[in-house]
């Protein structure tokens, strides 16, 4: 269950307290919460990325989170479909800090086996090079993943 996606915190005035409430009721309901965080673009244009990522991250992860019911996505707002991507040095530097929030919040042995996906614009022709971003568990697709033939290229990624 994908909860914080940056259209339901920007259009349905979704903050931390209520991604962290509803990726809890998530867990109470035996499924796993897919929370979602990332800074809009003037956030990144000012240089408070990772302060910004570290404090929603914090705020909107439920105690009890493991790495069994819980994968955290970073989403760059200013990324979504909109064909511009972080560096991979950037998406790693991030990453590392999403794993030491982690490591704060829940412990280093839940901070290792959580899944910290990237997503924001991967496609094919990225995803090769985004995967390989340190701390990267893996991509959460969006609109690539509407054709098959998008899809199946960002998949083949894997086999590589």
């Amino acid at each position: 269950m994908i909860v914080g996606h940056s259209e339901r915190r920007s259009d349905h005035g979704e903050d931390d307290a209520a991604v962290r409430a509803k990726a809890a009721a998530a867990h109470r309901a035996g499924l796993t919460a897919i929370v979602c965080i990332g800074e809009t673009l003037d956030e990144h244009d000012a240089g408070r990325t990772l302060d910004v990522v570290a404090k929603q991250l914090d705020a909107s992860v439920p105690d009890g989170a493991t790495p069994s019911n819980t994968v955290i996505a970073y989403e760059p707002v200013w990324a979504i479909g909109t064909g511009r991507t972080p560096t991979v040095d950037d998406i790693g530097s991030v990453h590392g800090c999403l794993r030491e929030v982690l490591s704060r919040r829940l412990g280093a042995d839940n901070a290792r086996g959580m899944r910290i996906l990237y997503g924001g614009s991967v496609n094919a022709g990225n995803a090769k090079a985004l995967l390989a971003a340190p701390d990267v568990d893996g991509a959460l697709v969006g609109s690539a993943s509407l054709q098959a033939k998008d899809f199946l290229g960002i998949v083949a990624v894997y086999g590589t």
